[in-house]
């Protein structure tokens, strides 16, 4: 069960406002994400996933000092999933593995919401398109934590209100390091730090024909993450808290009018 929000401020869609004296019409967006994650194991290599998310979103267009908002909260697009080990140093506990990803995204949740008489695209739970991506990821294990990696091309095909969001690729480099067993200190043991290296690359969005300028482009982020292993459990069969915030390094290499905040999870 994985919650997240985000921030972000851009320019508005195209036709939906003019500067005036100078100023840039623009939107706030806030959107909190709660996702629920299964995962089943069917064979040795292979494991599938399901992502069932509700989203909140809210957003305050901004236009000659005047301030509209619109939101809403539903059920989103439902995404499944399967990754599959195409190799590993050894069968029974490996040390160094490889795996191939795909997923699809479905059309699943509400994409023409219509809010205080308006249509907004970025305002919907889902966007009402069939999405989907392929990539791969890797870990190897030494003896004081864990190195993971991954890239992930996504797919976006044209969805509701004739908006179509950019084919987006992902990259993550990711460093765990269990803090009782890499300092042989029994009193660590519930607690991982990680960091992580978040970087995505985007194609600008279209909107009903016409490409939407104020999308796309690239943004790095520095994640720096803690994972607590509840007590009350047997040992290493705890369940876990995480906390995380993915912080951008820099705005620059976003398109238009793009100001992206800090996102935590």
């Amino acid at each position: 069960l994985e919650l997240r929000g985000w921030t972000k401020r851009s320019g508005l869609l195209p036709g939906e406002g003019e500067p005036t004296d100078g100023a840039e019409p623009f939107e706030d967006n806030t959107t909190r994400q709660l996702n629920l994650l299964f995962s089943w194991t069917p064979l040795d290599r292979v494991t599938a996933s399901l992502n069932l998310p509700v989203k909140s979103t809210s957003i305050d267009e901004v236009e000659d000092g005047e301030i509209q908002t619109i939101s809403t909260l539903n059920f989103s697009d439902l995404t499944l999933a399967t990754s599959v080990v195409l190799w590993r140093n050894r069968k029974i506990l490996p040390q160094t593995w490889i795996e191939g990803r795909a997923f699809l995204k479905m059309p699943s949740g509400p994409s023409q919401v219509e809010t205080h008489g308006v249509l907004d695209p970025h305002v919907q739970p889902g966007t009402g398109s069939w999405d989907f991506g392929f990539g791969l990821a890797g870990t190897h294990n030494v003896s004081w934590g864990r190195w993971y990696s991954s890239a992930v091309y996504r797919v976006n095909t044209l969805g509701a209100l004739e908006y179509q969001y950019g084919d987006v690729f992902l990259w993550n480099a990711a460093l765990l390091v269990p803090l009782g067993h890499a300092a042989g200190i029994p009193g660590l043991a519930r607690l991982t730090p990680g960091l992580e290296l978040n970087f995505r690359w985007a194609a600008k969005d279209v909107y009903q024909g016409e490409t939407y300028e104020n999308s796309g482009g690239s943004i790095l982020y520095v994640t720096p993450s803690l994972r607590y292993r509840l007590p009350w459990f047997r040992r290493d069969r705890g369940p876990t808290l995480r906390a995380a915030g993915q912080i951008p390094v820099t705005q620059r290499w976003l398109n238009g009018f793009q100001d992206e905040g800090a996102v935590w999870i």
